[in-house]
């Protein structure tokens, strides 16, 4: 079979190279395939494994050649069936990567508001304001003089964040602060606090405040406008701060000799030319000999935001959210005639499903959101708010700070500047530096925990998209040595984490992450971002395609997740730009996205019927890109509720143009076995193997070689409910959460099974082709539980513990593949790895050398069913491995397979470990007699 048909999309040129194996082929040649004959009798056994004779009586040598040549690229396919879909990215182990990165995408896409991360409810304004405590959402700045009860509120309220000692001498030695940090986060309170502090001297001479200020003269002569007002805290008015720059004596003479200045430097250009710190020198000499001091409060991403790097600028410290929240609480509830309220409302503030409905951890609260949500807390417990209103008036919290961003209300974005002349240079745009702030923020919700290299990349390439669209015609560069992450992380309420990533060789390094401060924040960005911003929807669709290309599954994967939430908000349009561009693409990986994304939409009604109909259509498509792409889909097993019918509309997918596709619908049906669908799917691919067509017969074995080789972290996905449509769990696999876990044979913890039932699924035999038998669906909740802890494990080992239905038909498959003289080279490799995986897992950990756990004496180990003891996957493989050992020759093939083993140059197993397994098949009574001679 040729890799480049697989992968490419493209037609078979040939005829025979990618053919499927007729029911004859299976059973020529060897001793094992007259094993597998005796329960395929009456299908072609007219035919001899030495070929036909030709006219002479002897034989065709041309048409041998051509069955070896047929052969040889057959036993070729089963090799390459250990492979993944993605083995022509030049990763190695892509697939399973973006298997665990789709699993951590899921689980963190947090979705809310009627089934949706995209809540359409119009909300008012999002704007929170600067003021510490008691924020005035609505209210319009003052400007002049801060009123002496106002400094008196603050100094009662007030609640100092660490490192605000360090803020208050600097004023005092420099005579000027410039205090950074993002609008809302309390800065403008804290620098109100820190000069009230300082000019405490002149507190009772403040009678004079308010007398007038000669203003200052503009150099054409003109007189400006000058301080408004002086008092002991005055503010300075919008309009004249480009005084700073202008005249800084001017400014420093209309603050009360010492008094303060408080002046908030803007967001935008504008016409506004920020101060440069010769100024603040001029400034600061005039204040001195006043006795006076100055803060200027600006935001680490406006123009001014250069002075943060110099001797007067310091970054605002954090409020104590935490001492802050609960403080407010007590001032709320204070009148309160309830002894046990306050003690309810803490309660409140930690409970889970106020936490959830929050979305932003309690600690990353700014002041303003703490003041609302110790109000609604202590409405909620007088009896004045229901549950629902409280829960919502908290969820509305992200969605507002998400409209902050992008609407602007505060401080809009400026228009993009006019194009230039023809033949001219585009001209600059000056909002380039919020554009890429605003980028970054939709990368870093698209790829939430991951590395701030990725999120980085991805923040740029999406600037670049924007710019492109807001100044065409223009080349963008990238800024270097001029970015502030620090400011930037404040200004996005995100954090640097120190976490793991699998990237690599699938070996656990430390990597630097970045978050959100939140799982609310990312879904209210990209709903705001998608629903409130058509312009912005080209962009970022063509970005997240752009995206698909990138080698490292933590990006693509997750782009791939969001697309697929994305075109549910608006199908026609995220199905147009996001997912049938490329699932056609000739990139592989592209078509993995689209299959991903294809999946993410499915996840609910009615996007699910929709996408339902699309893949099925795909998968007779005369595209063949479409029918890869549509295998992929079908593998997720959120498309198509009734396991039989997805599995064959993969087998017809599989055995089409002479099974060019055969490998990647092979990998669709067997991502199908690991879940709460095993049982199904594993019947429906033992009925195959039995006396299915010749395209059935094929994929089932072909399905048999992957399951033997690959991991369960390799194909798992958390299904995270059963879903709409969704047969119900059978009442044998489904446990309470009230009823612990057992051992099962062998000291195996086997999922839903009560002590004293039978380990096997029951009576397997189909007495006709019409009659199947109902194979129950596990419980997702139960099979996610048990398989998430098994993700190191092979398998099917993990899924026959997991899904007790499936553990016969898995076994009855897999030993038909090991007795089949096609399949069983790839598929004994397979079982060398569940040895190699059970020897590795049986060494006790901190013992001197190479001790197993059943060398221990008895009562050395653990006792308890702890997740994680060694020795499990030893066990589980000595209760599956009789259910695959039917007569002297099965038994024979795993004692050579144990001596090659032992003998291997590298790595060589211990001949103790194999005698183990010997002995336990043999106790097992397995070993010498077999299971058929056991039947008879």
């Amino acid at each position: 079979m040729s890799g480049d048909g697989e992968h490419a999309g493209a037609e078979s040129p040939g005829g025979v190279q990618g053919a499927s194996p007729g029911p004859d082929q299976w059973r020529a040649g060897d001793e094992p395939a007259g094993q597998d004959g005796e329960r395929r009798s009456g299908r072609d056994s007219g035919k001899d494994a030495e070929g036909e004779t030709g006219p002479d009586g002897a034989p065709d040598r041309a048409d041998e050649a051509e069955r070896a040549e047929r052969r040889d690229r057959q036993e070729e396919r089963f090799r390459e069936a250990t492979g993944d879909p993605l083995a022509d990215s030049g990763v190695p182990g892509e697939a399973r990567a973006a298997a665990r990165v789709q699993r951590a995408a899921q689980a963190r896409f947090d979705i809310r508001g009627n089934s949706s991360v995209f809540d359409r409810t119009s909300f008012d304004r999002a704007h929170f304001g600067d003021v510490y405590i008691g924020a005035r959402d609505t209210a319009a700045p003052v400007f002049g003089d801060v009123p002496e009860d106002e400094l008196d509120r603050l100094r009662q309220v007030y609640r100092a964040p660490a490192g605000y000692p360090t803020l208050k001498r600097v004023l005092r030695a420099r005579r000027v602060l410039v205090l950074g940090g993002p609008p809302g986060t309390g800065r403008l309170t804290t620098g109100l606090c820190l000069l009230d502090e300082v000019t405490t001297a002149v507190r009772d001479t403040a009678s004079g405040a308010g007398e007038p200020v000669p203003e200052a003269a503009e150099a054409d002569g003109r007189r400006g406008t000058g301080v408004l007002t002086r008092g002991r805290v005055t503010r300075l008015a919008p309009s004249d701060l480009r005084l700073l720059s202008a005249d800084p004596g001017a400014v420093a003479s209309g603050v009360l000799d010492g008094g303060g200045l408080l002046a908030q430097l803007p967001e935008n250009a504008g016409d506004f030319a920020p101060p440069q710190e010769l100024h603040l020198d001029a400034l600061a000499a005039r204040l001195a000999a006043k006795g006076s001091y100055a803060v200027l409060v600006v935001s680490p991403s406006s123009p001014a935001g250069h002075l943060l790097a110099g001797r007067y600028g310091l970054a605002c410290p954090p409020a104590p959210a935490g001492e802050l929240l609960e403080w407010q609480l007590v001032r709320h509830l204070a009148d309160c005639p309830d002894p046990d309220a306050l003690g309810r409302g803490e309660q409140i503030l930690k409970h889970p499903l106020f936490l959830d409905a929050l979305g932003i951890l309690p600690e990353a609260l700014r002041p303003s959101e703490t003041e609302l949500v110790a109000e609604r807390v202590a409405r909620h417990v007088r009896g004045e708010l229901s549950r629902d209103a409280l829960l919502d008036a908290c969820g509305r919290i992200a969605r507002r700070q998400a409209r902050e961003w992008f609407t602007g209300t505060a401080d809009p974005l400026p228009p993009a500047p006019e194009p230039g002349p023809a033949g001219a240079d585009g001209p600059v745009d000056t909002a380039a530096p919020r554009v890429r702030e605003a980028s970054f923020r939709i990368a870093l919700a698209v790829l939430d925990g991951e590395a701030v290299s990725s999120v980085a990349d991805a923040a740029e390439l999406l600037a670049q998209q924007i710019l492109a669209v807001r100044t065409p015609g223009r080349a963008h560069g990238r800024p270097v040595f001029a970015e502030d992450l620090e400011g930037l992380l404040a200004a996005c309420r995100a954090e640097v984490r120190t976490a793991e990533e699998e990237s690599v060789g699938g070996v656990p390094v430390p990597v630097r992450t970045v978050a959100y401060r939140g799982t609310a924040l990312a879904g209210s960005v990209l709903a705001e971002v998608w629903h409130r911003h058509h312009a912005a929807r080209g962009p970022v669709a063509r970005w997240l395609r752009d995206l698909a290309v990138d080698p490292r599954p933590q990006v693509w994967v997750r782009a791939a997740v969001v697309a697929g939430e994305l075109a549910t908000a608006d199908l026609g349009y995220g199905f147009a730009e996001l997912i049938r561009p490329l699932s056609v693409a000739k990139d592989t990986r592209r078509r993995f996205f689209a299959a991903t994304a294809l999946s993410q939409a499915a996840g609910r009604e009615p996007y699910r019927s929709a996408v339902r109909g699309v893949v099925t259509d795909w998968a007779d498509a005369p595209v063949p890109a479409l029918r890869w792409t549509a295998a992929l889909a079908l593998g997720s097993g959120r498309i198509v509720d009734d396991t039989r019918q997805a599995m064959e509309l993969l087998c017809r997918i599989g055995g089409r143009d002479e099974g060019a596709q055969a490998l990647v619908a092979s990998y669709g049906a067997t991502r199908l076995v690991a879940g709460s669908r095993a049982g199904e799917a594993a019947t429906v691919l033992r009925e195959w193997s039995e006396y299915g067509s010749a395209e059935q017969l094929n994929l089932a074995m072909l399905c048999a070689v992957r399951l033997f080789c690959a991991r369960t972290d390799d194909m798992w996905q958390a299904e995270e409910s059963d879903g709409p449509g969704a047969p119900p769990a059978d009442a044998a696999t489904s446990v309470p959460a009230s009823v612990s876990r057992v051992w099962g044979p062998g000291g195996v913890r086997l999922a839903g099974r009560m002590p004293g039932q039978p380990g096997g699924a029951g009576q397997h035999a189909r007495t006709g082709l019409d009659e199947r038998p109902p194979v129950p669906r596990a419980s997702v909740e139960v099979t996610d539980a048990e398989l998430a802890r098994r993700a190191h494990w092979p398998l099917v080992p993990a899924v026959a513990v997991a899904v007790e239905s499936a553990a016969e038909p898995l076994a009855d498959l897999l030993w038909r593949s090991l007795a089949n003289r096609l399949s069983h080279e790839a598929a004994t490799e397979g079982l060398a790895t569940w040895l190699r995986a059970a020897e590795a897992d049986a060494v006790v950990p901190g013992r001197a050398g190479r001790t197993y756990v059943f060398e221990q004496a008895a009562g050395e180990g653990p006792a308890d069913g702890t997740a994680g003891r060694p020795g499990e996957i030893l066990q589980a493989l000595l209760w599956l491995l009789p259910r695959m050992i039917r007569d002297r020759r099965d038994a024979e093939r795993l004692r050579w397979l144990l001596r090659l083993l032992v003998d291997a140059p590298e790595e060589p197993m211990t001949a103790a470990f194999a005698r183990h397994v010997v002995a336990a098949m043999a106790a097992a009574g397995r070993g010498r007699s077999g299971r058929g001679e056991e039947q008879r």
